[in-house]
């Protein structure tokens, strides 16, 4: 027997239905939530909120994506989601002027940050914040080069000051372990009559070492955080004192690095408070003397330096008692340096142009004049040093070396 409701029940069950989805209608977060993502750029750039950022949350449980772009504020807004368990990405391709504003390197950079198992409840607003990060911008570089020598009291010549300063020019720590540094074949100009540029002028694709150094380490032993230089001398010592050079512009007892060429007669003395380089290739006397008329000098990196090849002496009546030298691929380079005699010895470059476009060169030998490369601008403290690969445009020529600093 079916039973018919009264009209009073009909109107008390519409009330009652009616007042119920009143109830859930006003309760907005019963069935969804707010994620508000913040996205910073890395701590060394000119800016901390990151605009025009790719933000994506994904649904861990089912695989539902959801795209959104942050405000000028850096923030990307995602309401009225399904709670659950979420992925949140952000992402950016930085072309070379957007990053040369932020970071002062005019270099394209992708950067991209995560933040897994993010937990979002009915009704919730779960703020979350993503710290960019990506691969490094800039690079060492040469900071500063010493060659030229020093006088002494008695206009004796005095070249066991030089020191090579190397920089980290990114805006991450480097590591240096396993960095070679290595002096380039070839003579700076016209110093003698018979002088020729290197027989190895034509090929653009190599360097070739005369001598190679390596700074040890398992891997991660020496970091350089941005912004921050070694010194390597090749003497680690006070070079004013008055049994070496009273006349010299550099005391190098605090370097980070010394070349000590082991020999039997002990004729490079080692400096035991500095650490040594590691002796790779040397071709030299009995220490790691570059030309005071303007060296070639090339730091890079390589998982396999047995694998360089070692080309004969270039000159044939020299070649069987002269050491090979060493050929280096110009993408393992990391950076380069030239100096040349003088302004007329264009012709004798041995760095190719695509290394180096330009060269600098001191007033002459023994004269204690060093270059250093000049400031591009400063992000948040930390100092870009120019890089446009021309060693003519990127350094200045100083009266005295500075190493250690940029005033």
């Amino acid at each position: 027997m079916k039973h018919r409701l009264s009209n009073l029940s009909i109107f008390t069950l519409g009330l009652l239905c009616s007042l119920l989805l009143t109830n859930c209608s006003s309760d907005d977060g019963s069935s969804s939530g707010d994620l508000i993502v913040t996205v910073n750029y890395p701590d060394n750039y000119a800016e901390q909120l990151a605009p025009n950022v790719t933000v994506k949350v994904t649904n861990t449980l089912n695989g539902k994506e959801s795209t959104n772009e942050t405000t000028d504020l850096g923030v990307a807004s995602f309401t009225g989601i399904t709670p659950g368990d979420y992925t949140v990405t952000a992402s950016i391709s930085l072309s070379s002027s957007e990053a040369e504003a932020l970071t002062g390197i005019a270099e394209e950079v992708q950067l991209s940050g995560v933040e897994s198992n993010v937990s979002l409840m009915a009704g919730q607003e779960v703020l979350v914040e993503i710290d960019l990060s990506g691969g490094q911008l800039g690079n060492l570089v040469f900071k500063e080069v010493y060659y030229t020598g020093s006088k002494t009291p008695s206009e004796g010549n005095y070249f066991s000051d030089q020191f090579i300063e190397i920089y980290n020019n990114s805006t991450e720590v480097i590591y240096l372990d396993n960095l070679y540094i290595a002096d380039i074949y070839g003579v700076s100009g016209l110093i003698n009559s018979g002088n020729v540029p290197t027989e190895f002028q034509d090929d653009q694709d190599h360097v070739y070492a005369n001598s190679i150094w390596r700074i040890p380490g398992s891997g991660t032993d020496h970091p350089l955080e941005p912004g921050n230089s070694i010194i390597i001398a090749q003497d680690g010592v006070n070079h004013q004192l008055e049994e070496l050079n009273p006349n010299s512009p550099v005391d190098l007892s605090d370097a980070d690095w010394e070349t000590y060429n082991e020999r039997d007669d002990n004729r490079d003395a080692d400096a035991p408070e500095v650490p040594n380089l590691e002796r790779m290739y040397f071709t030299g006397g009995f220490d790691w003397l570059v030309t005071v008329f303007g060296p070639g000098l090339v730091i890079f990196k390589t998982d396999d330096f047995e694998s360089l090849e070692q080309v004969p002496y270039p000159v044939p009546e020299y070649a069987d008692f002269m050491d090979p030298r060493v050929k280096i691929p110009n993408e393992l380079i990391i950076d380069a340096f030239e100096a040349l005699k003088d302004g007329n010895s264009g012709s004798f470059k041995r760095v190719p142009v695509a290394l180096d476009a330009g060269f600098v060169y001191a007033d002459g030998t023994y004269t204690a004049q060093s270059f250093r490369r000049k400031v591009s601008t400063v992000i948040e403290g930390r100092i870009v040093l120019k890089d446009s690969n021309n060693s003519t445009e990127d350094f200045e020529k100083l009266d005295t070396p500075t190493p250690g600093s940029l005033d």
